[in-house]
C-alpha cells in the first residue's frame, strides 16, 4: 500500500476483529486516513459513537478503553506508535522492537485536532513531523480498542491481541 502525498488520501478501514474474525458488534468501527503532505504524516481518524463512551473520562479510563492504535515500521525493525483516544488525547512511542519502547515523544508540540460531531462521530487528527517518520516505510498497521474488542485493518497472528507484531503488518510505502 502506497501513502499518498496531499491532496489525497490512504483510507483504512478498521472493521473485523484483531484475528480477521467478524465483530459480535456492528457498532464499532473506524477509518483511517493518511496523507504525507508539507508538515509530515497526516493521520485522521472517524470514529463511529462507541456504546457507554462517556466524556471526561480520566486517562487511565480511555487508555483501558476507547482508542485507536497506529503503527508505522521503519525497514530495520524500529516503528512508532501513535494512540488517539477518542477524547482528542494522545501518546506518541518509539520502539527499536516489538515492545522494546525507547522514546516518548508525548512533550513534541504536535499539531492535532478534535470534534465530536452531533451524530455521536468522533474526529481525531495528528501531524506526525518529518524528523519522526521512519527514514524508510517499511510496513504499517491500524487498530481500534473499544467496547472490549480489539479491531484491525489487517488482521494479527496469535491466540491473543498482540498489537506489537510489526513483522506482521502490511507492506507500505510513502509515495
Amino acid at each position: 500500500m502506497i501513502v499518498p502525498n496531499a491532496p489525497s488520501f490512504l483510507l483504512l478501514p478498521i472493521g473485523r476483529l484483531w484475528n480477521g474474525g467478524k465483530c459480535p458488534d456492528f457498532r464499532l468501527s473506524s477509518f483511517v486516513e493518511l496523507q504525507k503532505n508539507d508538515k509530515g504524516l497526516l493521520v485522521k481518524t472517524t470514529t463511529s459513537s462507541f456504546p457507554g463512551y462517556k466524556k471526561d473520562q480520566t486517562q487511565k479510563e480511555i487508555e483501558a478503553s476507547e482508542r485507536i492504535c497506529f503503527f508505522i515500521v521503519d525497514d530495520d525493525g524500529q516503528y512508532l506508535e501513535v494512540v488517539l483516544s477518542i477524547d482528542g488525547r494522545f501518546t506518541v512511542s518509539g520502539f527499536d522492537g516489538p515492545n522494546q519502547k525507547v522514546a516518548d515523544f508525548n512533550n513534541v508540540a504536535f499539531e492535532t485536532n478534535h470534534k465530536e460531531e452531533d451524530n455521536g462521530k468522533i474526529l481525531n487528527e495528528i501531524i506526525i513531523p518529518p524528523d519522526l517518520l521512519p527514514s524508510k516505510l517499511s510496513a504499517l498497521n491500524v487498530f481500534l480498542v473499544a467496547g472490549g474488542q480489539v479491531l484491525a485493518y489487517h488482521p494479527l497472528p496469535g491466540a491473543e491481541p498482540n498489537l506489537h507484531q510489526p513483522e506482521s503488518f502490511p507492506l507500505a510505502k510513502i509515495e
